[in-house]
């Protein structure tokens, strides 16, 4: 189910990086959780200047869609495809590289852009603990910016010669 970005309220758990699929850039991402603790993600930087959508994806969502596929066949990124609102085709796999950081996949062997579905218990623990902490996560709230102390400026004075004449 495609749900718009405008529309949700959603509390920010964690922002956090890592690198792409290729290696070649850089995202941050973040997952948060709506009022009923649903998990989301979504992708707010790529340091190498790809276009992506910033819209949130749910995790149920992402781990039906991975799961309906056939026995036995790698998971691609664009399966998460139909999850988009976004017209990147870049986000589908930048979700999977998300994936891959928060280790819900891993890459088989030998096969640079194929991946397998790992157990998500360790995940899913870490987001019960987050979903029920009270404590905004480091890196989403901005600190008030520092006053900077008035300084006195010396008024440049200018010496003028006078000449008295007679």
């Amino acid at each position: 189910m495609i749900e718009s970005k405008d529309n949700i309220d959603m509390r920010v758990l964690k922002t956090t990086t890592c690198k792409t699929l290729s290696g070649k850039s850089t995202l941050t991402y973040q997952i948060g959780c709506t009022p009923d603790s649903v998990i989301h993600l979504r992708i707010t930087k790529n340091s190498g200047g790809g276009f992506f959508s910033n819209e949130w994806v749910k995790y149920e969502d992402i781990q039906a869609v991975l799961k309906e596929r056939s026995k036995n066949s790698p998971i691609m990124s664009h399966f998460i495809s139909p999850l988009l609102q976004g017209k990147s085709s870049n986000t589908s796999g930048f979700i999977m590289s998300i994936l891959s950081h928060l280790k819900l996949v891993g890459p088989l062997p030998k096969k640079k852009r194929l991946h397998e579905l790992l157990d998500p218990k360790p995940f899913l623990d870490q987001m019960e603990k987050l979903t029920a902490s009270d404590v905004k996560p480091k890196g989403t709230t901005r600190k008030a910016p520092v006053k900077k102390r008035a300084t006195t400026k010396k008024k440049a004075t200018s010496r003028t010669n006078k000449t008295t004449s007679s």
